[in-house]
């Protein structure tokens, strides 16, 4: 039995790995652009099947405000589309996994097609334009389930080395 400060520990230590991954993904060398491989939803993966999807909501909203307020852009466009892109996701995978018992790939793969959705959406209301909802869907879609699959499996190993 864990106690609540253990608890506390390693969910301030999961917050700060996804903030640290979340800072750094922009980073990678990926030549298409607004294409990025979620490597942050990694702990928001590990954090519902260790603490459930309270914590999970948590962490993935701490992680996009904190992660703001140290780039300095808080409330800017990018806060925006990416709270978007969490607050879908989480909630889809909220709901997946409590009506069914799916795999971390599963998972992974539909919170990294719904982030690309969330996004894309925020972003064609800010811009007033579905175009761009019409224009870059196809690629991120197909982008990503193998991002979500890569996710998936470090999501895995993770877990393994956690637990």
């Amino acid at each position: 039995m864990i106690n609540k400060t253990q608890k506390l520990t390693k969910l301030s230590l999961l917050l700060a790995i996804s903030i640290i991954l979340h800072l750094l993904e922009p980073n990678l060398p990926i030549p298409i652009y607004g294409v990025k491989l979620g490597l942050a939803n990694i702990m928001g993966l590990v954090t519902l099947k260790m603490f459930g999807f309270k914590n999970m909501i948590y962490i993935n909203l701490l992680r996009v405000l904190l992660s703001s307020l140290l780039r300095g852009i808080i409330f800017g466009t990018a806060f925006w589309i990416s709270l978007s892109g969490v607050v879908l996701s989480t909630l889809v995978v909220i709901l997946i996994n409590r009506n069914q018992k799916v795999s971390i790939y599963f998972l992974s793969v539909i919170s990294a097609i719904t982030h690309s959705i969330g996004q894309l959406l925020c972003v064609s209301y800010i811009y007033q334009s579905f175009y761009l909802m019409i224009y870059y869907s196809p690629m991120l879609l197909i982008l990503a389930i193998p991002a979500g699959l890569l996710t998936g499996l470090l999501a895995k190993e993770a877990l393994k080395r956690i637990q």
